[in-house]
């Protein structure tokens, strides 16, 4: 049996691939469309995207509830004595609210099986990147709370940019923080947004600009400032635009060194629903 398990919901964009080669589970958000609550593994993603487009009875979503998350701490007490989830922002989301509530349940039903739960105060890419660090951690057969501080040194160091060509969902969902300003705006922008733990989980604009191509090359620089010339991890993920997320991969294989592999992958449905298409996601950090 090894030590510690690693669970994150599905906004961490945790592929198949990742899963499998971290030993990383994946707990599901739900999509609600047209009063009908779907598992977004499982929706019609054709119909949904139609919607989204539409910008009229939009679906909601809906974390993975305290009993879907104790069923994941279940399958994992078989394998491992503990466990550490990440979550998405508490600023965003009930995930991790959820995630604790099943943690006291498994109190009583798993007495044996230690549980810590993270908010990793970030998103996607930003998300993944500090769960795939836990994993590493575990998969070398750290103990529960050497995982955590790892885990928490990456949410200390991880930063996220989003590169919004519209608010207009953001809004919607009202996750805009201190940029509804911008979004009420009738000027076409891309807007650049982070959210981490150095902005206490919540969205901060950055800066926005009219042409596409000068609002990547400033979220560059700025990345360029973070990191001070040290080696780079990141991960870009999107919705819709792949060729913009490979061509913003391939700007940072040739201005930065890379520490790792860029993770490039898409959304999942639930990423889709809360950002609209065409947004691109930079999570990265430096390495020490």
């Amino acid at each position: 049996m090894r030590e510690v398990a690693i669970i994150a919901e599905s906004v961490a964009t945790i592929t198949p691939e990742v899963a499998q080669k971290y030993d990383i589970s994946v707990v599901p958000f739900h999509i609600i469309m047209d009063g009908k609550d779907y598992i977004e593994t499982e929706i019609d993603k054709e119909q949904l995207f139609a919607r989204l487009r539409s910008k009229e009875n939009l679906p909601t979503t809906s974390p993975p509830s305290p009993g879907e998350f104790l069923e994941s701490f279940t399958r994992a007490s078989q394998q491992a004595k503990a466990i550490l989830v990440v979550t998405l922002t508490s600023s965003y989301s009930q995930a991790y609210n959820s995630a604790l509530n099943a943690k006291k349940l498994a109190q009583e039903q798993l007495p044996n099986t230690t549980i810590e739960v993270l908010d990793s105060q970030t998103v996607v890419g930003a998300e993944m990147l500090i769960t795939i660090e836990a994993a590493k951690a575990a998969n070398e057969g750290k103990s529960l709370p050497e995982v955590t501080e790892v885990a928490n040194k990456i949410k200390q160091r991880v930063s996220e940019f989003a590169l919004r060509p519209s608010l207009f969902h953001f809004e919607h969902y009202g996750r805009t923080g201190k940029a509804k300003g911008w979004a009420k705006s009738a000027i076409s922008t891309v807007t650049v947004l982070e959210t981490d733990a150095a902005t206490g989980g919540a969205a901060k604009p950055v800066l926005r600009d009219r042409k596409p191509a000068k609002a990547v090359e400033a979220t560059l620089d700025l990345i360029e400032e973070r990191t001070k010339g040290k080696r780079l991890i990141a991960a870009i993920t999107h919705v819709s635009v792949p060729d913009e997320a490979e061509r913003i991969k391939k700007k940072l294989l040739s201005r930065f060194n890379l520490a790792d592999e860029i993770y490039v992958c898409e959304m999942p449905p639930i990423g889709a629903v809360l950002n609209g298409e065409g947004i691109v996601d930079i999570g990265f950090y430096a390495e020490d």
